[in-house]
């Protein structure tokens, strides 16, 4: 289930031809050359450049900073979500309808179109609307942060020194740099650690894909059955339900593997295809060359032909755990604030929705507080309020159930969720659900799910730490107290 917050970490091994057409970041902003800014948003990827222009907008003094770099990965967004934010036009790709499989010969029709990002065209419009707003930029990588005083009276500036020795100070310091952005900052301490999503995807010409049952017209969002393993070449068109030759649905000696599945955005003809192997979500993470193999196995199996690979894409998203704490003199956005869902590893769309109101807290804190901590405080508010950590406590109560299901138990998790009513199972993956929602949400599960998922969901309530967490603070909002 991926949308992408890939600025976590992402490396791409060849670069696409749309990577290239990406103009620099120095060729479109202003150089930062002041010493001494309003807020300092350190990071390049959506969520960085989205907050920079926002704030900007708000008449704040803007500087940006981070390797002059372009958007490397393939970045898949619901229709609707894009449109609400204006940015239709950076989708290069609509498919109306997606297919999901969690065992043979059953499809999972999802009536909800979704869509590929132009990488060039979202970066451009994000870009243009920086420059319009007056942001500037320097190319360069943060080493240290030198933190004001805790217990000031004064307003004191945040200094940020760069690799190259040059220091710029701040009223406030954001950072919108993925997980890289961790080592700065303080974070909660009775969370569940941190797990992470995987993905490894190529960009290739195929032969084979609409003859292997896979429709052109529709984008394979969710292909869990066991193609990648036990099965020789081109014989995965001919399986039946309960035969595979692993046993039942070819979870023999392989259920308790961590899950992973196809993820395809294919062009009209099937020829152009992006085919990528996910897992949704493990401790320890699922490594790449584990996906990389059942990708080529997955793919061997459908009887699809890879004639040439276009571009290769490693993905590493941090899920879950703990959020930042609120009393700290920094701020910060997009995945390295914790805006990645931990249950599915959304996260853009969330992002850049946030935009606008943290850049009115962030204006609001500096413009108005006393100090950077008592500053900070007011965006931390705006980011993870009260109601907003409930959520979070949900949706990592959520992930560490996946976490610790087998094989067969994940199809059929996934079976019941795709069962819920639309604006159930929308809402819980565009995090749109209050936390009472949520418990709405939960309820409607366990009572469609079959047994084996109600007796995991029980026991992961009653004796994981995730079940603990989620019901200390959900037990807050009772008790009237404040997350810290």
């Amino acid at each position: 289930m991926r949308e992408g917050s890939y600025e976590s970490s992402l490396l791409a091994r060849q670069a696409s031809k749309d990577d290239a057409s990406q103009e620099s970041i120095a060729t479109v902003l202003d150089p930062l050359d002041v010493d001494v800014v309003d807020v300092l948003v350190v990071g390049v990827g959506p969520a960085g450049l989205a907050l920079a222009a926002e704030l900007a907008k708000r008449g704040l003094k803007t500087g940006l900073v981070g390797p002059d770099g372009p958007l490397v990965n393939t970045y898949g967004v619901w229709q609707d979500e894009f449109v609400e934010l204006g940015l239709a036009h950076t989708l290069d790709k609509v498919w109306k309808t997606s297919s999901c499989y969690f065992e043979e010969g059953v499809e999972t029709k999802v009536d909800r179109a979704y869509g590929r990002v132009n990488k060039r065209l979202l970066r451009n419009e994000l870009l243009s609307r920086c420059r319009a707003n007056g942001v500037c930029f320097c190319d360069g990588t943060v080493v240290d942060i030198a933190l004001p005083p805790t217990d000031s009276t004064t307003y004191t500036n945040t200094s940020v020194t760069l690799k190259d020795g040059s220091v710029v100070s701040a009223r406030m310091v954001t950072l919108a740099s993925g997980g890289a952005a961790g080592r700065f900052l303080k974070y909660e301490d009775d969370a569940p650690s941190t797990a992470a999503q995987t993905a490894y995807g190529i960009e290739a010409t195929v032969t084979g894909y609409a003859e292997a049952g896979l429709k052109t017209d529709s984008m394979l969002f969710m292909d869990f059955r066991r193609h990648h393993t036990g099965l020789y070449e081109g014989t995965a068109t001919k399986q039946k339900a309960g035969m595979h030759p692993n046993g039942g649905e070819g979870q023999w000696e392989t259920g308790s593997e961590s899950p992973s599945f196809l993820y395809a955005m294919p062009e009209d003809d099937g020829r152009r295809v992006f085919l990528e192997e996910t897992c949704l979500v493990a401790k320890p993470a699922l490594p790449f060359s584990t996906l990389k193999r059942r990708l080529y196995r997955r793919c061997a199996a459908l009887g699809i032909t890879i004639e040439a690979v276009h571009d290769e894409e490693w993905s590493y998203i941090p899920t879950g755990g703990p959020l930042p704490a609120r009393s700290q003199p920094l701020t910060a956005f997009g995945s390295a604030a914790g805006l990645i869902h931990p249950a599915t590893g959304y996260s853009i769309a969330r992002s850049l929705r946030l935009a606008p109101s943290i850049a009115d807290a962030i204006a609001k804190g500096v413009r108005e507080q006393p100090n950077a901590i008592r500053a900070s405080e007011v965006v931390w508010d705006a980011l993870w309020s009260d109601e907003s950590r409930r959520q979070a406590s949900f949706h990592v109560f959520g992930m560490e159930l996946l976490v610790g299901l087998n094989v067969g138990e994940t199809t059929d998790f996934f079976n019941a969720f795709f069962r819920l009513p639309r604006g159930l199972w929308d809402g819980f993956l565009a995090s749109r659900l209050s936390s009472v929602d949520l418990l709405g949400f939960a309820l409607y599960v366990f009572a469609i799910a079959p047994i084996n998922i109600k007796l995991a969901l029980m026991t992961h309530l009653a004796t994981s730490p995730a079940g603990a967490y989620f019901v200390k603070t959900y037990a807050k909002a009772l008790g009237g107290e404040r997350d810290d």
